[in-house]
């Protein structure tokens, strides 16, 4: 199975957080990104493309999948970690980012009982990847075009870090694959 972040959203560019309320859709940069990965895919043995419901996520699938002549299916259990009062505010304000990060510390290393205010809980999450893992995890031709707190927490399940969370988060339009038991960043921040 292979995952693919979105390509950079006009929310990315304006460094706010988006989930499901902000839904914003890419960037010419960002379809830039994902075009530059044609090549790449072309190579793949890929038979279906499932996406989150969000904008810029069908937008990153559909150039694939027009690339590759495949329609795309939409998992509504594929969207972004629901960041709740978090959705919508700046990403560079120290406080958000503090908030952010020790969430989903805590998630992978610690209390799993703390949520998001107004958002989703680890349980929540936890419920959606196992969804991903029971559906897709052993379908090696399969492409989920999602998100990159939804994918840190998917992989984060086995992929561990060491100074920060974000060290499991691909970067924008980045890809990686779940592959002989294990998974594998392609590209990394």
């Amino acid at each position: 199975m292979y995952i693919q972040r979105h390509g950079e959203s006009e929310a990315n560019a304006q460094r706010i957080y988006s989930c499901l309320k902000v839904d914003p859709p890419l960037t010419s940069e960002g379809r830039k990104q994902i075009e530059s990965y044609l090549d790449y895919y072309s190579q793949l043995d890929i038979d279906k493309i499932i996406s989150s419901p969000s904008t810029r996520a069908i937008q990153t699938a559909e150039i694939i999948a027009d690339h590759l002549g495949l329609s795309i299916s939409i998992d509504n259990k594929l969207h972004e970690v629901i960041l709740g009062d978090l959705e919508g505010e700046p990403q560079d304000d120290e406080e958000n980012i503090k908030l952010f990060s020790s969430t989903l510390e805590n998630w992978f290393k610690g209390d799993k009982s703390i949520s998001f205010s107004n958002g989703e809980s680890y349980q929540d999450v936890k419920n959606r990847i196992d969804h991903v893992y029971k559906n897709y995890l052993y379908q090696e031709k399969t492409l989920l075009v999602a998100h990159a707190a939804f994918f840190a927490c998917l992989m984060g399940q086995q992929l561990k870090y060491n100074e920060s969370v974000f060290e499991l988060f691909l970067p924008r339009s980045g890809r990686g694959k779940y592959e002989n038991g294990k998974w594998i960043m392609i590209d990394t921040r």
